[in-house]
């Protein structure tokens, strides 16, 4: 017998049976022709499994799969079809060829093994299609579940098709051309060798009912496409479901998405089942919203009787099935694993995915490309072009999505230099939009812009491939200085027209801008880089509400850079010096930032000069006494926020008298705010109105919304402390106008204080508890402590409260307050604010 590579045949045995010794015959012919699987494949339309399977003994061949195995090999055709007949009669009983109306294809027609979970969104969407669309394709990425799901479709709408349902499965095919071949060989109609088959099954099926079930026709769509269309224009009462990991482009076709299953909520740790600590759950409550949960628990029970989804391992068990996306097949693989490995360990090793979920967990019955994680996204990323999966690894570098004209740029410069079409924006596109039909990106839309996603499991497999490649480097460095460039470019709109806008824009990328922080950079990135991109932290981090991971962030560059990488960077570094200072400070650690702002200030202090002059590579060269206004604003904050109102204007009056002040940071606006303010405390409040409405007029002059926020917030705490909270609710509710603007969650809390105690003090004290409980969600989880610690807010803020108590009672009170945290601020700020209204026209 000819060598070929890979495992030997098994032996076979032909005194066992008629189908043994078939096969038998066949491997004889096979060797006689001296030929490998791979050669007789080259000169036919199906597979080397295809071809192998044929003479493994373990089940009759395909008639169609026969006769190319015997053709490849130079035997007689009808002698083996004559042959394959008798064999087929001994095996199956006599009879006629397989008759209109019956499962032609082996296990079609069989009862489910396993039960079947979730889609009942997609049954009913597939089911009502299909009554006025002749072609449905059910598109996913490999491992959704797009066969198991058609399968069940059929099974729903099975008897509205009088004249049966049939099931023509592709995967083993390796040519367009005998995409129809093997459609007829479902139905049982057997056209001769070299002849069109589809005349023959549009006789044949003629008149008649029929769904038509086409699975995995992703790598064979030219066949698919031109086969289902003409039987459809050929039979008006066809129906075709198809399934594939991108769409046929028909214009008769009705593409159905197929999503993952849907997961766990990401804060959901099963605490409101009432089951104890440690005792199981009934499947019905324990996964009756998470399909992905139900489906992982069914099959881990399965394969490990032991194994009961309980109250100790829910919240695990949940995290492992975001982690696999909710992709079932991943979900069944790793179900399995559980015969071995706790939850627990489990999950620690998915980020070895790949290994941990192989062959080795795989079901032995599965094609081949479904026994293993990696061998469903190889099969995924051979059917990519080059330009396509230069695009996967480059995107897959992207956490948290990313915009489609990013992505076209990343994927460009990715692409230069390279035998594809990724070169240039336009085949960048082509590449992108190839991903998305073929399953591998999602694209969401959002204030109408385009944002593309990748599935954890597709970006780890892409990740994979760039280590794999030796490209893994330049794509990281791609990737950061995109994102650090529009770091900087936000960090300079501060104070412009364009500040709301870049405000948005960063807070979709934030997953971006933490992946890049919190990894090393690669060799060869220059320091600079990150330092200046620090510009755009500050603000960004404040009104996302990140406080105190930005904080985290700073400190862990100023570890990585604890001083000037070099006297010409010392600008940059001071830049990203005074962000730490900042955000520390209202972060609330007070002692780190005071260290922090030292440091940068000796900095300043020790760079060299030159006839006087700073030396730094920056364009401006007034740069270094910019630096000098900034740290002193930023000293007169915490004086500010701890009620020392006089330490605050003296820091605050020396920075202005520098007379100038960067354009990229908080200082010339913020110092009359901040004196503003230090009068409100010292109780000159008609100085503070003036200084406050003076430094409205500069921001309104200069289009900088966030800083309106927090101007229209002061004067409203202003005409509060002055005894007039009745004209505080018109600032106030600009105010929200504004941070609704840019999406400004803390300035919405902040304000929100305030307007408690003016309800509160106007005669609505229900709806002042309200907003309290509303507002209490928003501090916590941004890592700021409540209005960032002032003492004069705090103040005013238990007065509210203890104004409300006075007049609800604990019980009210306490009930109206949780009705808030329920209602979430924006609604519970709306609902005041017509409140609020109302009790102003009755006054």
């Amino acid at each position: 017998m000819a060598g070929r590579p890979g495992r030997p045949e098994q032996p076979l045995n032909p005194e066992a049976g008629p189908l043994e010794r078939f096969a038998s015959d066949l491997r004889r012919l096979r060797s006689r022709a001296r030929l490998t699987y791979a050669q007789m494949a080259a000169l036919t339309h199906f597979s080397r499994s295809s071809l192998s399977q044929a003479a493994a003994g373990q089940r009759l061949p395909s008639r169609e799969v026969l006769l190319a195995y015997v053709h490849a090999c130079g035997g007689e055709p009808q002698w083996w079809e004559e042959r394959w007949e008798r064999v087929r009669q001994q095996l199956y009983g006599p009879g006629e060829p397989l008759a209109i109306g019956t499962l032609a294809t082996p296990g079609f027609g069989d009862i489910e093994t396993t039960s079947f979970v979730g889609r009942d969104t997609e049954l009913g969407q597939a089911a009502a299609i299909l009554k006025d669309c002749r072609l449905i394709t059910l598109v996913g990425v490999g491992g959704v579940g797009k066969t198991r799901l058609a399968r069940r479709i059929v099974h729903e709408v099975g008897e509205r098709f009088p004249d049966g349902t049939y099931c023509a499965e592709l995967a083993e095919l390796s040519s367009d051309l005998a995409v129809a071949e093997a459609v007829a060989s479902a139905v049982g109609v057997h056209a001769k060798v070299g002849q069109d088959p589809v005349p023959a099954l549009a006789e044949a099926l003629g008149g008649r009912s029929v769904l038509l079930l086409i699975d995995n026709c992703e790598h064979v769509l030219d066949g698919c496409a031109r086969a289902i269309r003409l039987l459809l224009a050929l039979l008006p009462e066809l129906r075709v479901l198809a399934t594939s990991r991108q769409p046929l482009n028909l214009v008769a076709e009705h593409v159905l998405q197929v999503r993952p299953l849907t997961l766990p909520p990401a804060t959901w740790n099963g605490s409101h089942h009432e089951t104890h600590m440690g005792e199981e759950s009934d499947s019905g409550n324990g996964c009756a919203d998470s399909p992905a949960l139900a489906l992982f628990a069914d099959r881990a029970m399965a394969a490990c009787p032991d194994f009961r989804l309980t109250d100790a391992n829910r919240h695990v068990v949940a995290q492992v099935c975001r982690r696999l996306d909710g992709l079932p097949l991943a979900l069944e693989i790793a179900a399995r694993r559980v015969r071995t490995l706790a939850p627990e360990e489990l999950l620690k090793r998915l980020d070895h995915r790949f290994r941990l979920l192989g062959p080795g967990a795989g079901d032995r019955t599965a094609p081949p490309r479904h026994r293993a994680l990696r061998a469903l996204f190889d099969w995924s990323y051979e059917l990519c072009t080059e330009a396509e999966q230069m695009a996967w690894e480059q995107l897959s570098l992207c956490a948290g999505g990313v915009l489609l004209t990013d992505a076209e740029q990343i994927c460009a410069s990715a692409g230069q230099g390279a035998a594809s079409d990724a070169a240039g924006a336009g085949g960048a596109f082509e590449a992108l939009a190839g991903l998305v039909d073929k399953s591998l990106l999602t694209r969401v839309e959002t204030d109408g812009s385009t944002r593309l996603y990748m599935l954890e499991t597709v970006r780890a497999y892409g990740q994979e491939r760039l280590v794999q490649g030796g490209r893994a480097q330049l794509a990281v460095r791609r990737h950061r200085a995109w994102y650090l460039g529009l770091a900087l470019r936000a960090g300079l709109s501060y104070g412009t027209p364009a500040q709301a806008s870049w405000l948005r824009r960063l807070r979709a990328e934030h997953a971006n801008l933490r992946q890049i922080v919190t990894s090393s950079p690669p060799p060869g990135e220059p320091s600079e880089t990150l330092l200046r991109a620090c510009l755009g932290f500050w603000l960004h981090c404040l009104t996302s509400a990140n406080v105190g991971e930005g904080a985290g962030w700073m400190c862990k560059i100023l570890e990585r850079h604890p001083r000037p990488p070099s006297p010409e960077a010392t600008v940059p570094w001071c830049q990203a010096v005074w962000v730490a200072g900042f955000l520390l400070l209202l972060q609330g650690d007070h002692d780190r930032a005071h260290e922090v702002i030292a440091r940068g200030e000796r900095a300043l202090a020790d760079m060299p000069t030159v006839n006087g002059a700073k030396v730094c590579d920056w364009a401006d060269e007034s740069a270094p006494e910019e630096l000098t206004a900034a740290f002193l604003q930023l000293r007169a904050l915490p004086a500010l926020l701890a009620g020392e109102a006089e330490t605050a204007v003296k820091y605050s009056e020396a920075s202005l008298a520098i007379g100038q002040w960067p354009d990229a940071l908080l200082t010339r606006q913020q110092c009359f705010a901040q004196l503003g303010f230090a009068a409100m405390m010292m109780g000159d409040h008609e100085r503070s109105t003036t200084l406050l409405e003076q430094t409205l007029e500069m921001s309104e002059a200069r289009g900088d919304v966030w800083h309106r926020c927090y101007l229209l917030w002061a004067l409203a705490v202003n005409h509060s402390e002055a005894g007039r909270p009745e004209l505080a609710l018109e600032p106030l509710k600009r105010a929200l106008q504004h941070t609704e603007q840019i999406d400004e969650h803390l300035g919405e809390a902040a304000l929100s204080e305030s307007l408690a105690w003016v309800l509160s003090s106007c005669g609505d004290p229900r709806s002042a508890a309200v907003v309290l409980g509303a507002a209490d969600r928003v501090w916590h989880p941004s890592g700021a402590p409540r209005l960032f610690g002032f003492a004069l807010l705090t103040a005013h803020r238990e007065r509210g409260i203890q104004s409300a108590l006075r007049s609800l009672g604990k019980n009210e009170y306490e009930q109206a307050y949780q009705e808030g945290q329920s209602l979430g601020l924006r609604r519970a700020l709306k609902m005041a604010f017509a409140a609020g209204e109302r009790l102003r026209q009755g006054s």
